[in-house]
C-alpha cells in the first residue's frame, strides 16, 4: 500500500512536467533522423555568419530540447547572437522560441512565459508566417502545461483561424490535445479526427478512447501510432504509445500482457535515452508488480525515482542554463559595445572623407566652369547628330517606299480597270433597261436591273481594293504609332512578296524569277505593328530578289568560271511560314517565316556585320546598310528574333521569329 501510495504522489507531482511535449517536436518537424542531424552538423561547419546558419542553428536546437537542454539552450543562443549581428529579425524571434521552449522544458515556466510572450509579440510585428506559428504553438503549450486551459484553448484556436504556416489539420491536433487535457473527450474527439495523420495525433485519440472506456478504438489507434511513430524513430512518444497499450491491459487485469507491453515501453525508452519513457514505464510496471511480485515492483519504483532524480533536478539545470544564459548575454553586450564604436570610428572616417571631398569639390567647381562651354557645344553636337541620324532612318523608310511605288501601281492598276469596265457595262446596260421600260418589257427590266446591281457590288469590291492598297501605302510611310493590332501574318507577307516582285519587274522588265510560297494556314492573326512588319518583310523580299538578280548577271559561275549556257541558272525565292509549339524544340511557341534565295550568299568573314547600322555589301549608291539594321530592331521590339543562315555560292536564308 505504502508503494502504491508513493507512486500516485509522484505521479500528481510530475504530471505537468511530462504533459504534451511532444507536439514541439512529432506534429512540428517529425523529428529528425540522425543521419538528417549529422548532414545538418555538417552543413553549419561548412556555412557562413548569415541568414542560413542562424536557421541551421534553429534547426540544431530544437530536436534536442527534451532530450539536452543545455546543448539545445547553446545552439539557440549562438543562432540569436549571430540573427541579432546581422539583424535576422525572423531568425531572432525562431532562436529566442527555441530559448523559451528550454525553461519550459526544465519547469522554469516564469522564465518561460516572459520569453516566449516577447517572442510572440515580435512574431506579430515580423507578419512572419513561420516564426509566427512556432512562437504561437510554444506560447499555447506553456499555458496549457501550467494548467491555465483558457489562454491555452484561445492561443490554439487563434492558430487554428489562421494557420500561416502549420496546416489547419495540425493545428486541430494542437487544440484537440488541450481539450484531452481538460477531460472534454468530445470535444478532443472532434478535432482529432480532423487532425493531421501524424503517429502523435494517433496517440491522442488513443489516449482519448481509452478516457472514454472504448478500449477497441483505442487499441487500433495506439497500433497505429506505433507504426507510424517507428518509421520516423520518434522514441519517446513510441514508449508512450506502448504505455499506453499497457494501461488497457491493466485495467482488464490482464498482468502478464501490461508488463509484456510496458517493458517494450521501457526498453525502447532506455535505447533512446528517454528519460520521460523510463520514469512513466518504470511507474507502471511497479503498479502492476505490486499485485504479483513486490520485489520487481520496489526495483522499477527505484528506477522511478532514480530517473526523476537525473531529469528533474531543477536547481542545478537552472543555475547551469542561467550562468550560461547569463554569459551569453554578456557577451552580446559586449559585442554591442564593439559594434557601437566601430560605427563611430566609421562615422569619424566619414566625416572626414567628407572634407577632403569638399575640398576636392572647390577646386574642382573652377574646372568644372570651363568644361560647361564644352559640354554645350557637345550637347549641341550630338542632338544635331541625333537629327540627322531620324532623318537618314527616315530617308530609308522613304527609300523603301519609292521602291513599293512601281509594284503599287501595276496592283492598283488592275481594280481600276475592273472599276472602269464595269462603269462602261453599267451605262450600256441602263440603255438597254429605258428601251425595255418604253416597251413595256418589265420582266427583263428587272433581269437588267440585277445585273446593273451585281456589276455594282463588283465596282465597290474593286473599289475597296484599291483603297487598301493606297492605305497600305500610306501606314508604310507614315512614322509608327506602335499600336499593335490583330494581323493574317500570311496575308501581309503574300501582299509585300508581291508588291516587292512587281517594284523589281517595273524596273527591269527583263528580270523574272520563280517565287514558291508555303503558308501554314493553321496560323491564327497575331498581335503585330503591321506597317513596321510590313517594311521587315519588304527589306528581305527586295534583297533576295537584288540577290538572285546579281547572280542571273553575273558572267561567272559560284566557282569562278565563266558561265555557259548550260548553266541553267532559274532565280527562285521560296517564303514559308510555320507554326511553332512548346513541343516542337524550335524556339517555343510563336510564329516562323523564312525568306530564301538561290543566289550568291553571304561571305561569312561579314555574316557577324550585316546586321549593324551602314554596314552594306552593295556597291556604293545602291543600299544605305540601314535596311536589315531597322529590321532586325522591329523584330527585337516585337519580343522576336531575326537570325541569318547562308551558304556562299549557294543561298542566303533569314528566319524571323514572333511570339504569339
Amino acid at each position: 500500500m505504502q508503494i502504491l501510495i508513493l507512486i500516485l504522489f509522484l505521479s500528481v507531482t510530475f504530471k505537468t512536467a511530462f504533459t504534451q511535449n511532444r507536439v514541439a517536436i512529432d506534429s512540428f518537424s517529425q523529428i529528425q533522423s540522425p543521419i538528417v542531424e549529422d548532414s545538418l552538423r555538417r552543413l553549419l561547419s561548412a556555412s557562413k555568419e548569415d541568414t542560413n546558419r542562424v536557421l541551421l542553428l534553429h534547426q540544431l536546437s530544437y530536436p534536442l530540447l527534451f532530450s539536452k537542454p543545455d546543448s539545445a539552450m547553446y545552439l539557440a543562443q549562438e543562432g540569436l547572437k549571430l540573427a541579432r549581428l546581422i539583424n535576422y529579425p525572423k531568425g531572432q524571434v525562431l532562436c529566442k522560441t527555441d530559448i523559451g521552449a528550454v525553461w519550459w522544458i526544465i519547469g522554469d515556466y516564469a522564465k518561460a512565459n516572459a520569453v516566449l510572450l516577447e517572442s510572440f509579440k515580435s512574431a506579430e510585428m515580423l507578419n512572419d508566417p513561420q516564426a509566427w506559428d512556432w512562437s504561437l504553438s510554444f506560447l499555447m503549450t506553456i499555458y496549457r502545461d501550467q494548467g491555465n486551459y483558457n489562454e491555452a484553448l484561445k492561443y490554439s484556436l487563434k492558430g487554428k483561424a489562421a494557420h500561416k504556416y502549420f496546416s489547419e489539420r495540425l493545428w486541430n491536433t494542437l487544440t484537440g490535445g488541450v481539450y484531452q487535457e481538460m477531460n472534454k473527450l468530445d470535444s478532443a474527439l472532434f478535432y482529432l479526427q480532423q487532425g493531421d495523420l501524424s503517429g502523435y495525433n494517433f496517440l491522442l485519440l488513443g489516449h482519448t478512447y481509452a478516457k472514454m472506456g472504448n478500449k477497441i478504438l483505442a487499441l487500433e489507434f495506439f497500433k497505429k501510432a506505433i507504426t507510424k511513430l517507428s518509421e520516423l524513430n520518434n522514441f519517446k512518444d513510441l514508449s508512450d504509445a506502448y504505455i499506453g497499450w499497457a494501461r488497457l491491459y491493466e485495467k482488464e487485469n490482464k498482468l502478464d500482457s501490461s508488463i509484456y507491453m510496458a517493458k517494450k515501453g521501457f526498453s525502447i525508452a532506455q535505447n533512446a535515452s528517454s528519460k520521460r519513457g523510463i520514469f512513466e514505464t518504470s511507474l507502471l510496471l511497479s503498479r502492476v508488480y505490486e499485485k504479483k511480485n513486490a520485489g520487481e515492483a520496489l526495483h522499477y519504483l527505484k528506477l522511478a525515482m532514480a530517473a526523476k532524480d537525473n531529469m528533474f533536478n531543477l536547481q542545478k539545470i537552472t543555475e547551469t542554463l542561467s550562468s550560461r544564459y547569463s554569459e551569453q548575454l554578456r557577451q552580446q553586450e559586449a559585442e554591442t559595445t564593439k559594434i557601437n564604436y566601430q560605427n563611430k570610428i566609421r562615422t569619424y572616417t566619414l566625416l572626414a572623407a567628407l572634407g577632403i571631398f569638399l575640398l576636392l569639390a572647390i577646386i574642382l567647381y573652377r574646372n568644372n566652369r570651363q568644361k560647361q562651354k564644352a559640354k554645350v557645344k557637345i550637347e549641341k553636337a550630338y542632338t544635331q547628330l541625333k537629327s540627322t541620324q531620324s532623318q537618314l532612318i527616315q530617308s530609308e523608310k522613304m527609300a523603301s517606299l519609292g521602291e513599293l511605288t512601281a509594284g503599287i501601281a501595276h496592283e492598283i492598276q488592275n481594280p481600276l480597270n475592273f472599276v472602269n469596265n464595269f462603269s462602261d457595262v453599267n451605262t450600256e446596260l441602263i440603255e438597254d433597261m429605258e428601251q425595255e421600260i418604253d416597251n413595256g418589257n418589265f420582266q427583263e427590266v428587272k433581269t437588267i436591273a440585277n445585273d446593273i446591281k451585281e456589276n455594282q457590288q463588283k465596282i465597290n469590291h474593286h473599289g475597296k481594293r484599291a483603297d487598301a492598297i493606297v492605305k497600305g501605302m500610306l501606314q508604310h510611310s507614315r512614322a509608327s504609332t506602335s499600336q499593335k493590332e490583330l494581323t493574317d501574318i500570311n496575308k501581309l507577307a503574300d501582299e509585300y512578296l508581291r508588291l516587292s516582285y512587281h517594284g523589281l519587274r517595273a524596273k527591269d522588265p527583263s528580270f523574272n524569277a520563280t517565287i514558291q510560297t508555303d503558308f501554314d494556314e493553321s496560323i491564327e492573326k497575331i498581335n503585330i505593328i503591321p506597317q513596321d512588319i510590313g517594311r521587315v518583310f519588304l527589306n528581305l523580299f527586295t534583297n533576295a530578289f537584288y540577290a538572285v538578280t546579281e547572280k542571273k548577271k553575273s558572267p561567272l559561275s559560284p566557282k569562278g568560271v565563266r558561265r555557259t549556257e548550260q548553266d541553267n541558272y532559274e532565280p527562285v525565292v521560296t517564303v514559308t511560314t510555320k507554326s511553332l509549339s512548346s513541343s516542337s524544340g524550335d524556339g517555343g511557341r510563336g510564329i516562323e517565316i523564312r525568306v530564301r534565295d538561290n543566289g550568291n550568299g553571304i561571305p561569312q568573314k561579314v555574316v557577324d556585320k550585316i546586321f549593324q547600322p551602314f554596314f552594306t555589301t552593295k556597291p556604293t549608291g545602291q543600299g544605305t546598310g540601314l535596311g536589315l539594321s531597322l529590321s532586325y530592331d522591329i523584330i527585337k521590339g516585337h519580343g522576336g528574333e531575326l537570325k541569318v543562315e547562308t551558304k556562299e555560292g549557294g543561298f542566303a536564308e533569314f528566319i524571323i521569329h514572333l511570339p504569339r
